[in-house]
């Protein structure tokens, strides 16, 4: 009978994941405030720092951790960003009582989440050729999030956005700080100003992009095959 109470609580939290927010499932075993042994038998997560929370958990997805450690393997290895997971369960430690972000502020993080982590490791192994792939990511991201972020287009200067010198290294760092900065966003306030410097870098990759072109514009090819008309009257040199 245990063993069954067992299986059907593995088979929730591992449905929740796909379907409710990360702090539904770590609560039901964990307590409100973390305050309680998940089961009976695991470490009381209340007390323990942001950093010790992520390496338990980063832990766990390689097979290390104690006598839970069967259950938080597979929590673990359901898409979830463990740098994101740390900072939302340190958060609700802090704060007492649980309540619930909506549905669409956790659909909106996550998705920030996966794809700035998503950019962050292209860019760590990136080369020079990689470069204008990730740009085009960059910006593509960046197009999405201020399209549905109705409180983000508020923020943004499209006329502020000038042409700067960027090496891989300063690319590199905004993305990571933008990623850090939505794992510690719990309101839409906080998310935005995030959004708004990962916006920013795509403004200017995209001035940069156009200084490049115009840098490198020739003069427009003229027609000369059957039936063309003789422009050279008409074109100053």
């Amino acid at each position: 009978m245990k063993k069954q109470i067992l299986k059907l609580t593995i088979g929730t939290m591992i449905l929740s994941s796909t379907l409710l927010a990360d702090m539904d499932r770590c609560v039901s075993c964990h307590g409100v405030d973390f305050e309680k042994k998940a089961l009976g038998i695991s470490k009381v997560v209340k007390g323990m720092s942001e950093d010790e929370i992520k390496k338990s958990l980063d832990n766990y997805k390689i097979g290390i951790g104690g006598p839970a450690k069967s259950i938080m393997m597979k929590e673990v290895n359901v898409g979830v960003d463990t740098d994101a997971m740390a900072a939302d369960i340190f958060n609700e430690i802090q704060t007492p009582g649980f309540e619930e972000p909506n549905d669409e502020f956790i659909f909106q993080k996550r998705l920030s989440v996966k794809t700035l982590q998503k950019i962050k490791l292209s860019l760590k192994k990136a080369k020079k050729e990689d470069m204008k792939k990730i740009s085009s990511q960059i910006k593509a991201a960046a197009f999405s999030m201020y399209t549905y972020d109705t409180l983000l287009q508020t923020k943004i200067d499209f006329k502020s956005f000038k042409a700067k010198k960027l090496t891989k290294k300063d690319i590199l760092d905004t993305v990571v700080k933008a990623k850090k900065c939505v794992d510690h966003s719990f309101t839409e306030e906080e998310i935005v100003k995030c959004r708004v410097d990962f916006v920013n870098l795509a403004g200017t990759l995209t001035q940069n992009e156009a200084k490049k072109m115009k840098k490198n514009m020739k003069k427009a090819p003229i027609f000369k095959g059957e039936g063309a008309v003789n422009l050279d009257k008409y074109i100053k040199n």
